[in-house]
């Protein structure tokens, strides 16, 4: 796919034309990779294992939309910048709902850096590559935990959550954080919290209802 599609921004990143999606993706066209984070499969069971009331279906849902945002991009890769999992990675009905979705997508090549939550990650159990905590790929350093490149790579991160708020639109929303040489992700996941996003230090663009807003000055 070449064309910006609609609800998406473009940005220069590392010198690199990449998408910001309204969806919470992230694609390089160059590559035909997207690039998400903190999907967090199973977060809703673990929840509900502590007692905790929670609706279920979390994982279904989040599937579902990553499924309708590659077939929007006919993207060739997934790239997913940590939290993968969240917790046990045992049987439970979420595994089960993953590996099906893997089979529907059996011909496209899913890596994971590793995250937090990803300790009990069994790459080749779950269909996925394994890229390490940081992997190098073009101008990119990708990493889950944001930091800084001595090389002056640009620096794709997740592990924030950022969010933000739109004027007139009640409720925060999921967010891109573009600060000078890093880029945060928003949670891809539809069950997580968030950490705001400082207007005043970047480039900040909301994900409201598939579409990218732009409410922040650009980063330096």
């Amino acid at each position: 796919m070449s064309a910006l599609p609609d609800g998406a921004l473009q940005a220069l990143l590392g010198g690199e034309p990449l998408w910001l999606l309204g969806t919470r993706a992230l694609f390089w066209p160059a590559r035909s990779r997207l690039v998400i984070a903190d999907l967090h499969l199973g977060k809703s069971h673990v929840f509900r294992r502590a007692g905790i009331a929670v609706p279920s279906g979390a994982t279904r849902g989040d599937l579902d939309r990553l499924a309708d945002v590659i077939a929007r991009t006919a993207a060739r890769e997934l790239w997913i910048v940590g939290d993968l999992l969240h917790g046990p990675a045992g049987q439970a009905g979420w595994r089960d709902t993953w590996m099906a979705w893997r089979r529907d997508h059996a011909a496209l090549d899913v890596a994971v850096l590793a995250g937090n939550h990803d300790r009990a990650l069994d790459g080749p159990a779950f269909g996925v590559r394994q890229l390490g905590e940081t992997h190098i790929d073009g101008p990119f350093l990708f990493s889950h935990v944001p930091r800084a490149d001595p090389d002056g790579r640009h620096v794709i991160a997740g592990h924030m959550h950022p969010k933000t708020s739109v004027r007139g639109v009640p409720r925060s929303w999921p967010a891109f954080w573009l600060r000078p040489g890093l880029t945060i992700l928003p949670a891809f996941s539809d069950f997580t919290g968030g950490h705001p996003a400082d207007r005043a230090d970047g480039r900040v663009v909301a994900c409201v209802e598939g579409v990218a807003i732009e409410v922040g000055a650009r980063a330096r």
